[in-house]
């Protein structure tokens, strides 16, 4: 079956494993994408090395505003679906396979490559959270979802083309699923590895983005359906 997808990586300063991950991303999906989010090193140069479409930010806007404008770059190239990951090595190529075969049997409009299933492989500081992300989110998504804060995913186009995203941090990956969940669109799981390098470095910032998340999953959570 010859599949109309594509792949986007937002990256920032990721030049140490950028195009091994691109290279692996290739033996599943042939069109990737790497949103350079402004970074000060050679992310950009290693992603188009490695394969990859690059598109820039001048500056460093957030990998919310990366992954719009990848999605935005994929949607006028007409893609029936986009899956997003990471451009540390946090997730394993070779597990695209499971998401793919989750969209050829249609078993949801958005699949996320769910970690939480091995919870021993996952940073203590980390689980917790996510599992209150999660209790908080299904609700206010209206259905259940197993891993929120993955950045594996499958997006169809009509997930894409249905919903209008706001925000330009870490919280947009939220913004999508609540918003994804409360259009009507499925939410499926698939389990994947939970991988953290030793020298793995997150610019993801506890408290200033557990905020952001917090104040959104209210705002949406309080948001009356649209008609």
């Amino acid at each position: 079956m010859k599949r109309s997808i594509c792949c986007l990586i937002p990256a920032f300063n990721e030049e140490k494993r950028i195009a091994d991950v691109v290279r692996g991303v290739r033996e599943h999906i042939a069109d990737i994408i790497v949103v350079d989010d402004g970074s000060a090193d050679a992310t950009a140069l290693r992603a188009e090395g490695s394969g990859a479409v690059v598109i820039r930010h001048g500056f460093n806007q957030g990998k919310g505003m990366a992954l719009r404008t990848g999605f935005s770059h994929a949607l006028r190239q007409k893609y029936a679906a986009v899956l997003t990951l990471d451009g540390d090595g946090q997730h394993a190529p070779e597990e695209i396979a499971a998401l793919l075969a989750a969209y050829d049997a249609d078993a949801g409009d958005v699949i996320i490559g769910a970690r939480l299933w091995d919870k021993t492989a996952i940073p203590r500081y980390r689980y917790i959270p996510n599992q209150i992300g999660i209790f908080c989110i299904s609700r206010a998504a209206g259905c259940k979802i197993d891993d929120t804060q993955s950045g594996f995913r499958l997006y169809r186009r009509e997930v894409l083309e249905g919903i209008a995203l706001e925000t330009s941090g870490f919280e947009t990956e939220t913004e999508a699923l609540i918003k994804a969940g409360k259009a009507g669109f499925r939410i499926h799981a698939v389990p994947v590895s939970a991988i953290y390098h030793r020298d793995y470095k997150t610019n993801f910032r506890p408290v200033r983005d557990f905020y952001r998340i917090s104040i959104l999953v209210l705002k949406l959570a309080l948001a009356p359906p649209k008609k």
